[in-house]
């Protein structure tokens, strides 16, 4: 088990002597946090929008920007008793994770005890997957009572069989309904009081018993998701999140524990130092699990190998590897005569992620080869998309894609761009086409590379370099010869003006026999521009940080 300890920053600690002296003798504490974090004014730009499945409602909470290939499901704090706003820590959600938020408004003790609230959980959890979702694209996070409910679901998902979330958070759960916990007797810096424990389980459980399976402390199970659980080290439930914690460990489950010293119940809301980085170590957890990322991946300098006619790896930062249009060898249609690379489809096949930009021979190549023979996403489109079914490339690791789409994977997003070009192939004895693209590749660390694949000069150009700004093009600037015309979509001259369009600082050159007139061509008409121009043969690389010249791999 991952555990951190945040220590108390004396803004915070001057804080937090005000909000006990505020909450002290409140019948309901959390009701004073909520007030005070009100007036903090400290909430981001949300917007909301309604959410219904049979008799449950919710509302959607987004931030600006957030993504649309993944979901956070919260579940609310407040005792199980009351009702939370979206601002007070929904919206801060999608806000720091960069993901739309689900807010489910389950049912509510007394009237509604144990387990209505959990089947409520359940259902918003189902009705994700009934709208698309994969559960490997949802993460779970809970406050206090949510939290409490994000486990309770857990374990009754685990027990079914069901397909579990990518993740979870827990934020101060109470994991033991007996409170057995040696923290909830000594627990006197906190702002909850005993007797707010008290009648939280009596209001909650009714007949259910507190040693039973409304306590997730008592059914800890191997093949849970990873979790992330946080508590304030001044918290009366402390112990229920370590020990639950413990326990989860003990039982093969990935546990990241983050304690916040001299923190109260509720703190989360409030706007404090241990809020904000609390928030942010939700952030990094969430996106790490969502897309897949390794978290403690080695960096190093971001490359580019060309491995082939118009095929490259990039590698990033982070150690993902992305291959692009893996043509290496042979002969198709009008596509003969290219020159073949000395590496072999094998060598590739431990790549996360093939990029096709379009179905053409000249691109697409060895993908299926490669993809089929290793543990790569394939991303692709339609035309290609139908072959790789075929060729019982599993569903999931199949990205189909047309302009205006985005596929993360790990610390990788690729945004997919339409291309002047066309894109087409025989697929058993039938003619296929779907739309040419070209690739915005971003990682995590913030290197933009755009992959053009086949592109002619337009317009479109201007427009994503001044939209996404890449630093980096890799542009197809040669061609084939067909009968007496060289068909070259973007030439050099038409190159140097796409790449001061792009507003790049460096141009790799493909699509080219390695050693022909082509990059120096192109050097030629960036001459006067603060471009530079890397032709690479096979095999040979470029390094982002390095001085941009080639590096031959051995």
């Amino acid at each position: 088990m991952h555990a951190t300890h945040h220590p108390l920053s004396e803004s915070d600690a001057l804080r937090m002597a005000k909000v006990r002296a505020s909450a002290q003798g409140a019948v309901d504490t959390g009701e004073v946090l909520v007030s005070i974090a009100a007036g903090e004014d400290t909430s981001p730009t949300i917007a909301t929008g309604p959410f219904r499945t049979g008799s449950l409602t919710g509302e959607w909470v987004a931030a600006p920007g957030t993504a649309v290939d993944g979901v956070v499901l919260y579940l609310h704090g407040r005792r199980f008793q009351f009702e939370e706003p979206a601002d007070v820590l929904a919206g801060k959600l999608s806000a720091a994770t960069g993901w739309p938020v689900l807010m489910p408004r389950y049912r509510l003790a007394p009237a509604h005890p144990h387990p209505a609230a959990l089947e409520d959980a359940l259902d918003a959890y189902r009705a994700l997957l009934e709208q698309g979702f994969p559960a490997g694209r949802i993460v779970l996070v809970g406050h206090s009572a949510g939290a409490t409910l994000a486990l309770q679901a857990l374990l009754r998902l685990r027990a079914a069989g069901a397909p579990l979330p990518a993740a979870a958070v827990t934020v101060s759960p109470i994991t033991d309904f007996t409170f057995s916990g040696a923290s909830i007797a000594i627990g006197d810096d906190d702002v909850v009081t005993n007797q707010e424990l008290y009648q939280v389980r009596g209001a909650l459980l009714g007949d259910a018993d507190p040693a039973g399976a409304v306590s997730p402390l008592s059914g800890v199970c191997p093949d849970l998701p990873p979790l992330m659980m946080a508590c304030g080290s001044v918290e009366r439930l402390l112990d229920d999140t370590v020990r639950f914690a413990e326990r989860a460990v003990a039982a093969g489950t990935e546990v990241t524990l983050e304690l916040y010293d001299g923190m109260p119940h509720g703190f989360p809301v409030l706007g404090t130092d241990a809020a904000s980085l609390l928030l942010n170590r939700i952030a990094e957890f969430t996106t790490e699990h969502l897309a897949r990322r390794p978290a403690d991946a080695v960096r190093a300098p971001l490359t580019i190998r060309r491995v082939g006619w118009a095929s490259y790896v990039v590698t990033t930062e982070r150690g993902t590897r992305i291959l692009v249009d893996p043509y290496l060898s042979g002969s198709e249609g009008i596509h003969h005569g290219l020159p073949e690379s000395p590496i072999r489809p094998a060598e590739l096949t431990d790549v996360d992620v093939v990029v096709v930009t379009h179905a053409g021979f000249d691109h697409r190549g060895q993908a299926l080869e490669i993809v089929t023979s290793g543990h790569a996403v394939l991303v692709c489109g339609t035309a290609l998309g139908a072959s790789a079914r075929a060729a019982g490339v599993p569903g999931e690791r199949i990205a189909v894609t047309v302009s205006g789409v985005e596929v993360r994977h790990r610390d990788v997003t690729l945004r997919s761009l339409p291309a002047r070009h066309e894109s087409s192939m025989s697929a058993e004895g039938a003619f296929v086409a779907d739309q040419p693209q070209s690739f915005l590749l971003t990682t995590a660390e913030g290197a933009r590379v755009f992959c053009g694949g086949d592109t002619s000069l337009s317009q479109d150009l201007r427009t994503w370099g001044e939209l996404y700004r890449p630093e980096t093009a890799v542009l197809g600037i040669g061609g084939i010869w067909l009968g007496a015309t060289r068909v070259v979509e973007l030439p050099p001259a038409d190159a140097a003006v796409a790449a001061r369009w792009l507003g790049v600082s460096t141009v790799l050159p493909v699509h080219h026999v390695p050693g022909d007139a082509m990059p120096a061509q192109l050097a030629a008409n960036l001459a006067d521009d603060p471009i530079e121009v890397v032709p690479l043969a096979f095999g040979e690389s470029w390094t982002a940080a390095g001085t941009g010249r080639p590096v031959r791999r051995t």
